[in-house]
């Protein structure tokens, strides 16, 4: 006899799908008890299948992700545009370029808006996205007021002429919108484009304060980190003229690094961990966008290490682990990989420049320093046999001009080293480079600040040559000299304000190049030695700048301390710490009879040289170089 299997009681789909008892067995056209008391639809299906509850949530979940990407990709398709540096990575990672905008879209889109939920503003209203299309407001930033129309121009003048140094910043999101993700970026933005707008060049001057002021309370604000970073980057790459003010790039610096570490760009495959929230891990984009302004942030941070005399971190040393350096480099674009590299050399040859000593250098340590300088330079002939596109070759001059420099340490071998016409190819190539970059371009106002520090580098190096002994011993001076002059003109170009770096370097070459008592004892022998030593490739210049306030500005030391002015400084009108730093270095001009540099000066000549104008000379920012504010020269403005 045949066994039939047991045959068990139906139950309705809702019931089966969460395993309850159900009674629908009893009457099939009346719903079960529990469907009832839940007022739920009670069906019979014979081929329902229980379906797990969260595999199927995390399905859902997946293809609502899918949908999110797809609605972004159909909403910016027609009006976004990525930064070059981005774009070009992301174009090597094989990622949709249509992925790109800094813009808000809307609270649910902020991970494909920006690197990390957690970087984007609190509160992204529908009415930032409107903000795109309405016509641009007019701002005010306490007593200053700009126009809409005049923010349309400033915008447009600065994604015309700035960001080509530095793309960061999406062209297309509208000044409103930028406004709204944070006011401190908007208004650095107006600051930075304020240099050359010729319809108001009262502008820039008026909002420096402000500007500066934003920047520091940057750290307090409830908007993105992202555009905090991007503020602070765009202020350190265009530095306001000081005027009275004092030197807050180098604090700056210090601060964008640390925000940007605060908030894991420094490790971007790792970044959700820094997040207050939990949030997924960065995709491959976000990992792009984060690592490419991780490295503008270490290039930004380490141009202020060198620019005021100090060693710079190198990237070894912010990273965490031996990975992160190398997954930085095959994130970002090339031409980002090899600035930081450059950089790093910078970096590695200025500890090991410490190391070797930089005070009374013996023989053999001036040896082992054209060693450790061949060395260095050695790695930058590595990266130069790589480098493919034109932008990098500035930053390869610049790097061997920094290594270069280190040179001028020496004293009983600087000649037989045979150093010096490898200095002058250097300094003229790169003063070639910027005319030529001028020529193109069709001027120079709008020229990030390492082409202006690259520029009074190799001009300086060029100067302290040409105006030693050594000149007239074979060395290609013509050219030299063609170059000098050269830089003297750029700076023109370069200058957007009477106070600033450019307008002050045009006045110390000329009076520099023209006088007969710089680098010279009283005697008219060449002083060799830098009386600067302490602030390593920064030194040379600072050397040079004492010697131009020697001759032109006697009085100016003794006006610090409260003294009477005198006829010529004497020992008590120095700074204190400067005339023992000298005897400890044997380098003393009373010592060594060049007492007459200090002698005799002439009175300051020129309508704008007040005490106030070159004492904040833009890297002289220390105490031996900050004065008493003086209003001479607001008196002389027109």
């Amino acid at each position: 006899m045949e066994v039939l299997p047991k045959k068990g009681k139906k139950a309705c789909t809702m019931c089966r799908q969460q395993k309850a008892r159900c009674d629908v067995w009893r009457d099939e056209s009346v719903p079960c008890t529990r469907c009832r008391k839940r007022n739920l639809e009670c069906t019979i299906d014979d081929s329902f299948t229980r379906e797990h509850k969260r595999r199927r949530f995390i399905a859902l979940e997946h293809e609502n992700e899918q949908w999110r990407q797809q609605l972004q990709t159909s909403q910016r398709l027609s009006s976004d545009s990525v930064p070059l540096a981005l774009s070009t990575a992301a174009t090597e990672l094989g990622l949709p370029a249509i992925l790109k905008s800094d813009a808000p879209l809307d609270s649910q889109d902020l991970s494909l808006a920006y690197p990390q939920y957690h970087l984007a503003p609190a509160g992204s209203t529908p009415g930032a996205m409107m903000g795109r299309n309405d016509p641009t407001k007019p701002r005010s930033l306490k007593s200053v007021t700009v126009t809409g129309g005049e923010i349309d121009d400033l915008y447009q003048l600065f994604f015309r002429h700035y960001t080509s140094f530095l793309p960061i910043l999406d062209v297309q999101t509208k000044p409103n919108v930028y406004y709204t993700q944070s006011p401190f970026l908007f208004w650095a933005v107006i600051g930075v484009a304020s240099r050359s707008y010729s319809r108001n060049p009262t502008l820039q001057s008026a909002l420096a304060q402000e500007v500066t002021e934003m920047a520091f309370l940057s750290v307090l604000s409830t908007c993105a980190p992202w555009h905090i970073i991007q503020g602070l980057l765009l202020l350190l790459t265009w530095p306001f003229p000081k005027e009275n003010r004092p030197d807050v790039t180098f604090p700056l610096s210090g601060m964008l690094l640390h925000v940007a570490m605060q908030n894991g760009f420094h490790i971007p495959m790792s970044s959700h961990e820094f997040s207050r929230v939990k949030i997924p891990a960065s995709s491959d984009l976000d990992m792009v966008r984060r690592s490419e302004l991780w490295a503008h942030c270490v290039l930004a941070y380490q141009r202020s290490c060198v620019i005021k005399g100090q060693s710079p971190r190198n990237l070894v040393g912010l990273a965490q682990d031996a990975i992160q350096r190398q997954v930085l480099f095959d994130k970002i674009a090339p031409q980002l990989v090899q600035k930081l590299r450059c950089q790093e050399i910078v970096g590695k040859c200025s500890d090991a420049v410490l190391e070797n000593g930089v005070r009374a250098i013996s023989l053999d340590q001036e040896l082992a320093l054209d060693i450790l300088l061949r060395k260095y330079e050695g790695e930058v002939d590595d990266i130069a046999s790589r480098a493919v596109v034109d932008d990098e070759r500035y930053h390869l001059l610049l790097c061997r001009m920094s290594i270069q420099s280190f040179h001028f340490y020496k004293t009983q071998t600087l000649v037989s080293s045979g150093c010096l016409p490898h200095l002058i190819v250097t300094a003229c190539n790169l003063i070639d480079y910027v005319q030529a970059l001028a020529d193109r371009i069709g001027s120079l106002f709008m020229a990030p600040v390492q082409i202006s520090f690259g520029l009074l580098l190799a001009s300086m190096s060029l100067l302290r040559i040409l105006k030693s002994d050594f000149a007239s011993s074979g060395l290609d001076t013509s050219r030299a000299q063609a170059s000098f002059f050269a830089t003297i003109n750029l700076a023109k170009q370069m200058s957007t304000d009477r106070s600033d770096t450019a307008a002050k370097m045009v006045t110390v070459l000329n009076q520099l190049w023209n006088s007969n008592k710089a680098f010279r004892k009283a005697d008219g022998s060449e002083y060799t030695a830098l009386r600067i030593r302490s602030r390593l490739i920064l030194s040379q210049i600072l050397d040079a700048v004492w010697w131009w306030r020697d001759e032109y500005d006697p009085n100016a030391r003794a006006k610090m301390r409260g003294a009477e002015p005198v006829d010529g400084p004497s020992r008590t009108s120095m700074p204190l710490g400067i005339e023992a730093g000298r005897a400890i270095m044997g380098t003393d001009p009373a010592r060594e009879s060049a007492g007459g540099i200090l002698q005799n000066a002439g009175p300051l000549q020129g309508e704008f040289q007040t005490e106030d104008y070159f004492t904040n000379f833009e890297w002289l920012s220390d105490e031996i170089f900050s004065f008493p504010p003086d209003s001479s020269l607001a008196n002389n403005l027109p």
